[in-house]
């Protein structure tokens, strides 16, 4: 079917809610998936959320071990593994309530790996922890195949865009709904600003879609880099001199009514907005921090939420400036920037360490975003920071006392309770079970979800973010008929229970 005749056809679909069965034709579903990137969308159908979503994306690149959120099944990991682990973490099988020192918190957690910060976490249902983000289509376990997947939403790793990418496609292809919307304060899609950003340069989140006929998105929709300092992309180098000198060029082209100069126009004023705009921001690096009380965790001496020094922490308090106060930033990149996970050799103490950064800069960035303020006191809770990486590990020590790749990882979720399924009932828990699994003594120990247990594929990530944004068949864009994948990934159910302490 030709693209015109296949828009002509199933175009009018996008509301798709006169057509609910439409969700369950799997032919249907298939030959859309054979279709272009704008049928695509269609055919997943769009209705405009209550509220858009913002949201910050932590990739940690080398696949993260999953043991720092679940020492659940470690006396049986030690009791199989090639090197047992109290070797290297004497008190690592002891209840952290131990007087002795014990390593496991009463949730499970890894306490020396950030497991009290996670702990402060769930306490407050600012985090849950979906323990069985189990990795079973296209188990190659190869970085670059895992990496792709899970920022692109798909296996499809070579054609499609990242997942940015196609939430700018997705809404410039509803933009009909959108533009002029209470949404958007009555403004077109095009004049937001800052939508998408990344703070890692290049990210495989805002990788161009290649599929053949893909949605050409304007440039104001696609990404653009910022560092952690908010060093401004927009100041021009000559100063007020260079932009003056520049606008009036400009303003005498257009003045004779040369149209072809309007979008250059167009340009330098979108420009001189923006200017200011970051300036701003890198003045509310330190100002939109909240006080939160001489002596409180978190707080430094005059009772002001601080972040700790770290290489990530910087980044991380960046990105949240840009959600808090700026809420045009729709979907912003982090990388880890704490060194590589890829731990094969001598783990345990680089891990520990890498972890312990990570979450406690996360719980600051839980505090930040729901204490603190933002323009016209509007609500932060349509906040979300996620954190994943390329697929599990290993949960064996293996010969170099390291940790080999495997396929079942955790996945953090941090606020956002305003635009989540099941709203502050989606916070606050651990979901997913799991069970050691492996031949005693080889170098192969991994976990799995237990037979009762809740449990997703990693491209399950990218799906919920969809729906966030208002995509009612999130799967449709997360799969591809090319892989053996023609039914896609569903999104997370964050309606399911969490799991009880284990103290």
């Amino acid at each position: 079917m030709k693209r015109r005749q296949f828009i002509q056809a199933f175009g009018a679909l996008g509301a798709l809610a006169s057509v609910p069965n439409i969700f369950h034709n799997q032919s249907f579903i298939r030959s859309a998936h054979a279709a272009l990137t704008q049928s695509m969308i269609d055919t997943a159908g769009f209705v405009a959320p209550a509220r858009l979503p913002q949201i910050i994306n932590v990739f940690l690149y080398g696949g993260p071990s999953e043991l720092a959120g679940n020492l659940t099944n470690i006396a049986d990991i030690n009791a199989n593994s090639q090197n047992p682990y109290t070797v290297v973490s004497p008190n690592i099988l002891k209840l952290s309530n131990d007087v002795t020192g014990g390593q496991i918190t009463r949730h499970g957690f890894w306490l020396d790996a950030g497991g009290q910060a996670m702990e402060d976490m769930l306490a407050t249902g600012d985090m849950t922890i979906y323990r069985t983000i189990n990795r079973r289509k296209d188990n190659t376990l190869a970085h670059r195949n895992s990496i792709f997947s899970s920022q692109k939403g798909t296996l499809d790793i070579e054609m499609s865009g990242g997942v940015g990418t196609t939430i700018a496609s997705v809404l410039y292809a509803n933009k009909n709904i959108l533009d002029g919307s209470a949404l958007l304060g009555g403004r077109q899609l095009e004049e937001m600003i800052l939508p998408f950003v990344s703070f890692e340069g290049d990210s495989t989140a805002f990788a161009a879609d290649a599929t053949p006929g893909a949605i050409l998105l304007p440039l104001q929709l696609r990404s653009v880099s910022l560092d952690q300092n908010f060093a401004n992309p927009y100041a021009r180098a000559g100063g007020i001199a260079d932009q003056a000198a520049l606008d009036a060029l400009v303003n005498k082209m257009t003045a004779v009514g040369n149209t072809r100069f309007q979008k250059v126009s167009d340009s330098f004023s979108s420009r001189a907005s923006l200017e200011p705009r970051i300036a701003g921001l890198q003045a509310n690096l330190v100002a939109s921090l909240p006080n939160i009380g001489i002596g409180a965790t978190d707080a430094d001496v005059n009772g002001v939420l601080t972040y700790p020094v770290n290489s990530f922490s910087q980044r991380m308090k960046a990105a949240v400036t840009l959600a808090m106060q700026n809420p045009d930033s729709l979907y912003i990149s982090i990388g880890g920037s704490l060194g590589g996970w890829d731990d094969h050799d001598n783990a345990i103490e680089k891990y520990e360490q890498r972890m312990t950064d990570l979450m406690t800069t996360l719980r600051v960035a839980a505090k930040h975003i729901r204490l603190g303020l933002r323009p016209g006191n509007i609500s932060s809770n349509n906040i979300i920071i996620n954190v994943h990486g390329d697929f599990g590990r290993n949960v064996n020590l293996n010969g170099s006392l390291g940790w080999d790749h495997g396929n079942n990882q955790n996945f953090y979720t941090i606020g956002g309770a305003g635009v989540r399924q099941g709203g502050v009932a989606a916070l606050g828990k651990i979901v997913g079970k799991t069970e050691r699994f492996g031949n005693t003594a080889e170098n192969r120990q991994f976990t799995r979800p237990t037979d009762d247990s809740y449990e997703a594929e990693p491209m399950s990530i990218a799906a919920t973010v969809y729906k966030y944004f208002g995509v009612q068949n999130p799967s449709i864009l997360t799969a591809s008929a090319d892989m053996n994948d023609p039914e896609g990934s569903s999104p997370l159910d964050e309606t399911v229970g969490g799991e009880p302490a284990l103290f």
